[in-house]
């Protein structure tokens, strides 16, 4: 809702008319408060700095649904040039999938905290879990048995108190102090959530060393020692390896409809150490590349001198983040296993299994995975079942024989 001074043909001429205007359902709806003539534009401008305040008080009583709200927002958000589309996706997809199935009044301004706190945040929280698919180049999201975790709780409800707060930017009526909510200390108190399927020790490391294809061992083999986003893996060029002094730069990435993105990651760029095996067989691989994907004349702003460049870069691996979530499923089941979560379990393993065997201090793994201790305890750390021997073993398994 807004109030503005517009000039508009009136009996004995063209007058300065102070409007209020507002949509309903779609709808641009007008309201003249007071017509003044041409040569007093002051007093206009009073008025309608003066009503400007008292509509934020005298909202009209409009009858706004949540569905022609919810459309109205997700233009908003998918016009937003800061963010990334598949960031976009996940702001729409968190109020679409976890929060607007549980709103319990057709309107906005019926809607009021107590309905937030009792009836749609308790649906929110044994909302079901869901997977992105592709299929005939088509994405879609399919619901899983096993309920949303803390996280996506929390970030459901914080995109639903970001649409509260742009029904507000609006002056839509309905109840601001939604927008305020916050979760209590104790709120996730004694809250278990069903841990996402992950795979066993001998289950991992027997898809790794058992893969006959040079490539997609390299993949595997890199994907659990490093422990790196799966759009940072098949964002791995031939300048990201250093064999000097066994370093694998993390500097450029895949988003989320698979577009090159160099000098790009989602948290920090950084170099991280690797084992001699792993540098021999990126070593191998690049051998054996005889036309490797290659990204010609790239146009991109390199953060090291704040300067535009143009240049090629060749990857490493010729993968999509869906094809390579697709090709461990299809590699573990040639082993009989039912894998899930595409390449997710690797990210995990990795960090539980430098947790478990404190090698690391917690800034040192700060840098390497790119992410807080905080965060690897809630989303990342499994627990391997693993005694300290067997925690060893596993270590020695997972970079002995490549």
């Amino acid at each position: 809702m807004k109030v503005q001074v517009v000039t508009e043909p009136r009996a004995g001429g063209k007058k300065l008319c102070v409007q209020v205007v507002w949509q309903e359902n779609g709808k641009i709806k007008k309201q003249t408060k007071e017509v003044f003539g041409l040569n007093e534009k002051r007093k206009a401008e009073a008025l309608r700095s003066k009503l400007e305040i008292a509509e934020k008080v005298d909202v009209i009583d409009q009858k706004i649904t949540f569905d022609f709200a919810f459309k109205e927002y997700f233009k908003v958000v998918e016009k937003e040039l800061t963010t990334s589309p598949k960031y976009k996706k996940m702001q729409v997809a968190y109020i679409v999938n976890h929060v607007k199935p549980y709103i319990n009044k057709q309107h906005l301004s019926e809607y009021l905290l107590s309905d937030f706190k009792e009836h749609t945040l308790p649906k929110i929280i044994q909302s079901k879990r869901l997977d992105w698919r592709t299929k005939d180049g088509k994405s879609f999201y399919v619901k899983r048995l096993e309920a949303i975790g803390k996280t996506t709780i929390q970030y459901s409800v914080l995109e639903f108190k970001k649409f509260i707060n742009w029904c507000a930017s609006r002056n839509y009526k309905t109840d601001y102090t939604i927008a305020n909510f916050k979760f209590s200390h104790k709120f996730f108190e004694g809250y278990s959530q069903q841990k996402r399927w992950m795979p066993t020790n001998k289950e991992l490391l027997d898809v790794v060393n058992q893969e006959q294809d040079i490539k997609m061992k390299l993949f595997y083999t890199c994907a659990a020692e490093t422990g790196i986003r799966l759009n940072e893996l098949c964002g791995i060029c031939y300048e990201s390896v250093d064999f000097e002094n066994g370093l694998l730069y993390i500097d450029h990435s895949l988003c989320g409809e698979n577009k090159f993105r160099p000098y790009q990651v989602k948290t920090s760029r950084r170099a991280i150490l690797i084992t001699p095996k792993l540098l021999n067989l990126f070593a191998i691989w690049m051998k054996t590349q005889i036309f490797p994907l290659t990204h010609r004349n790239v146009m991109f702003k390199n953060p090291d001198t704040n300067k535009m460049e143009n240049r090629s870069f060749k990857r490493m691996f010729n993968l999509t983040i869906n094809r390579a979530n697709k090709k461990i499923k299809q590699s573990a089941k040639k082993l009989g296993i039912d894998w899930q979560n595409g390449m997710s379990p690797f990210r995990k393993w990795s960090i539980s299994r430098l947790t478990d065997l404190k090698v690391l201090t917690d800034k040192q793994m700060d840098d390497r995975f790119a992410n807080s201790k905080e965060i690897r305890k809630n989303n990342y750390i499994r627990d391997l079942n693993l005694n300290e021997k067997e925690r060893m073993a596993a270590f020695n398994l997972i970079t002995e024989g490549w």
